[in-house]
């Protein structure tokens, strides 16, 4: 649950974070500002139902800015630490580095080192871990899995198998049980549609099988200059 309501100033400087967050996700791909919208609103979801002792304004904060490190196209593997240092910069452009404030600065910066696996330093905090919950809540479903798939090199059928692999564990990455909960639709739909894929993928296989069978027989057929061979 909150702790408390936003003040009017801090309402003020979500708008300014929103709006700054907007832009940087304008030519975002599958982490458009949409992702950050649905981690933001999965977050204040998570948030109310909980029993824990929820920061509003640190944990909104937070879920807006943690994939700004995915705004830029270099390092994306390490998004979750370049997007902390991005946060606490702006931040600071808002006057967080004041001492009085810089503790909150710190805890938003936390959550966006937090939210991802891929930093090595696991959430500890209410709100990090919430975040990271609804960044994972976000990957579930039809939509989140197909999302995985966007910008990806490779072969179709390993695209798929990797991203599905980790999508199929995404729900018991969940720290809340609220989260589990909320996902909990979700998360069957997800292995649904990862039993259906799975199986286009073996039908797809057996027919390239089938194919390449053909094609060698075939050239089997026209080495020898007849057919009675293969009756």
């Amino acid at each position: 649950m909150f702790s408390r309501s936003l003040t009017e100033d801090e309402a003020r400087r979500i708008k300014l974070i929103e709006s700054f967050v907007r832009n940087k996700h304008k030519e975002s791909d599958s982490h458009d500002f949409s992702h950050v919208l649905e981690v933001t609103q999965y977050a204040i979801k998570i948030a109310s139902r909980t029993t824990e002792s929820v920061d509003p304004f640190i944990l909104i904060c937070g879920a807006l800015l943690h994939d700004i490190g995915k705004t830029n196209l270099t390092f994306k593997s390490m998004h979750g630490l370049i997007g902390s240092a991005i946060a606490e910069e702006f931040l600071d452009a808002l006057g967080y580095s004041d001492p009085y404030l810089k503790p909150v600065r710190d805890a938003i910066c936390r959550i966006v080192a937090r939210h991802t696996p891929t930093t090595m330093v696991p959430p500890e905090t209410a709100e990090e871990k919430i975040v990271f919950d609804a960044d994972c809540l976000d990957r579930l479903g039809v939509i989140g899995v197909l999302r995985g798939f966007i910008g990806k090199s490779g072969s179709i059928s390993e695209i798929l198998e990797d991203k599905m692999k980790t999508r199929i564990r995404d729900y018991d990455k969940l720290h809340f049980e609220e989260s589990k909960e909320i996902g909990s639709k979700l998360n069957e739909e997800t292995l649904s549609f990862v039993e259906y894929i799975r199986k286009e993928l073996e039908v797809r296989k057996a027919s390239i099988e089938e194919l390449e069978l053909d094609e060698a027989l075939g050239k089997k057929k026209l080495e020898s200059g007849t057919d009675e061979d293969f009756d």
